[in-house]
């Protein structure tokens, strides 16, 4: 929607951004998917809403990515402007500059009453008075000026994107945070930032004690890039969101079927979200519930603290909706009683010894004959990548015959 007016010399090429107004010093965050086109653009108030004082700092809503030219289409939470507004959007300068940088205004055209009037369109620019997101006629007031800002890692004020915490208080048996996430774009872990791995659950175990554990295994590392599209849980070193940085990257999924599931993981961009409900009055709030927020379930369990203030997956109040840009635990496929928490444990990562390729712990005469047909290429192509590790017995990254001949040496002792 209004993220479409970015055409300056801010835009750098390919990229995140956030749009700011000059006025409200607020930030547009994209909220949910479901417009309206029924009286005039005032009706995108279940769309998108304002935020400040750094609350967007944490919020993938308000992440824009901007792909080589802006007039192809602005993308956010999986959506394209197009698809928010249903309407043609024009950008053009605006006749001020704002703390030394330059303006934007943006504008539509829409029809007030096809039936009545067809074919009389008026201009109608963006803005926002304090109330959300409203349009009016003039385009010289500062409500009605914008600002880009690229999304920067290495920056101290709010133009980084960052996570927070679902507990400042909880920590890990190794002083670890923890908190879930699911966005429309990739993320890079910073090599030296604060956010250990992305992990994801692919069992839950019993323990002695007769509670449920999720194991929490790791995917992604520092350094490494955390796919589009993927509910993950996040390993963090600090309570603040300053100290847990993440760098979006690449482009976004434009995933549109929610929720999004991995392993036992599954997530969602939208949730039920309080607005502004009137272009006259900042007190009138209402609830708005986009198309594809996901109702509560006794299954779907969301990371947080069990009565005893320890961190877990509970599950969540009757007639609520899970949380937007949030991974939860789904235990549908299980065979665990509703209602109970399910903590959250790190799985323990079991060493296979050189040549014990089918993992049972002995290396044996089925290893030599595993080793063998993988040496010959009669092991499919999607199971090889299991066996890697195991089959390459003399660690020079190669798996041949030299392998072949140490593991019948290990076998005959």
């Amino acid at each position: 929607m209004l993220v479409a007016i970015v055409a300056s010399a801010q835009f750098v090429g390919p990229g995140f951004y956030r749009v700011h107004n000059v006025y409200t010093d607020s930030y547009i965050c994209i909220k949910g998917t479901h417009y309206e086109r029924s009286t005039n653009p005032d009706a995108f108030w279940p769309c998108a809403l304002m935020q400040k004082d750094s609350a967007q700092v944490n919020d993938p809503g308000s992440i824009i990515y901007i792909p080589d030219t802006i007039q192809v289409g602005l993308y956010s939470q999986g959506v394209d402007t197009y698809t928010l507004t249903t309407l043609p959007l024009d950008v053009h300068p605006a006749p001020v500059m704002q703390n030394g940088l330059p303006t934007y205004v943006a504008y539509t055209q829409y029809e007030p009453d096809p039936e009545g009037n067809p074919g009389k369109f008026f201009p109608c620019y963006f803005r926002d008075q304090g109330f959300g997101m409203t349009a009016g006629s003039s385009p010289r007031r500062a409500e009605s000026h914008w600002w880009i800002e690229p999304v920067n890692e290495g920056s101290m004020d709010s133009s980084y994107f960052a996570v927070k915490p679902v507990s400042d208080l909880m920590k890990d048996a190794d002083g670890y945070y923890w908190t879930t996430l699911c966005c429309d774009f990739a993320l890079l872990i910073p090599a030296e930032g604060g956010v250990e791995g992305a992990y994801t659950v692919r069992e839950v175990l019993t323990g002695e004690d007769g509670l449920n554990y999720a194991q929490a295994v790791k995917v992604y590392g520092r350094g490494e890039v955390v796919p589009a599209a993927t509910p993950v849980l996040l390993r963090c070193e600090s309570p603040y969101m300053s100290g847990n940085k993440l760098v979006p990257v690449e482009e976004i999924a434009n995933h549109r079927d929610m929720p999004i599931a991995q392993d036992l993981l599954m997530g969602n961009y939208f949730s039920i979200f309080k607005n502004h409900g009137s272009s006259d009055d900042i007190t009138y709030m209402i609830d708005y519930i986009p198309e594809q927020a996901t109702p509560a379930k006794d299954c779907f369990l969301a990371l947080g603290v069990d009565d005893e203030g320890q961190l877990a997956f509970v599950p969540q109040e009757e007639g609520t909706y899970m949380a937007a840009n949030t991974a939860w635990l789904s235990i549908t496929s299980l065979e665990l009683q509703p209602g109970k928490p399910v903590y959250l444990a790190l799985a323990v990562e079991n060493e296979v010894a050189p040549g014990d390729c089918d993992g049972n712990g002995m290396v044996d005469i089925d290893d030599v004959i595993l080793l063998i047909d993988y040496v010959l290429g009669r092991i499919e192509p999607e199971d090889r990548k299991e066996y890697d590790e195991c089959f390459d017995i003399n660690k020079d990254l190669l798996i041949d015959i030299d392998d072949i001949v140490l593991i019948i040496e290990i076998v005959l002792g």
